[in-house]
């Protein structure tokens, strides 16, 4: 890894890592939510998300090698801990309905591809210092990103209308 020792992780690797720990975190809320809503409109979207979610999640795990770093398992479990914890309020129990529950999970799943955005556009600022980086096409990614996020973005409106709209004949 340029400039650094082997003992103390680098500022760029614990930043790959931090968005590694969210990636892991995003391919068990997808997988989850696939699992889920199996018989929900969402699923085919969700489904297709899973696998590009799963490409990017590998896809930061060689880059972490790339520049010298190794993945953290204590970030890893982490990530996976907080998926199984959001479940909770995830659930269509937690969230009060199954129409809530999708919500939820997309926005969160919004969330994440925000924080995607923000991890591409940053690794795009400073590829050209780092030659490590140079074999990577940050303008795709961060267009496959945009992209994710406006696939989410029709699914949560689809999901928004479905769960906060009154049912007829319910109390306003």
């Amino acid at each position: 890894m340029p400039g650094g020792s082997m003992s103390e992780p680098q500022p760029l690797e614990v930043y790959l890592n931090d968005h590694l720990a969210g990636a892991a975190g995003a391919c068990e809320i997808t997988r989850n939510a696939v699992e889920k809503y199996a018989t929900s409109s969402h699923r085919a979207f969700l489904k297709e998300f899973q696998g590009e979610v799963e490409a990017d999640r590998a896809l930061l795990d060689e880059m972490i090698h790339a520049v010298g770093g190794t993945p953290n398992p204590v970030k890893q479990a982490g990530a996976w801990l907080m998926e199984k914890v959001s479940r909770l309020k995830l659930s269509p129990g937690g969230a009060g309905s199954e129409e809530m529950s999708a919500l939820l999970t997309i926005e969160t799943l919004c969330i994440g591809v925000e924080g995607k955005i923000c991890l591409w556009s940053a690794m795009k600022e400073i590829a050209g210092e780092i030659g490590e980086l140079a074999a990577y096409d940050f303008d795709e990614l961060l267009a496959k990103a945009n992209s994710q996020r406006q696939g989410l973005e029709k699914e949560r409106l689809v999901a928004a209308k479905a769960a906060l709209m009154p049912t007829v004949g319910a109390p306003r």
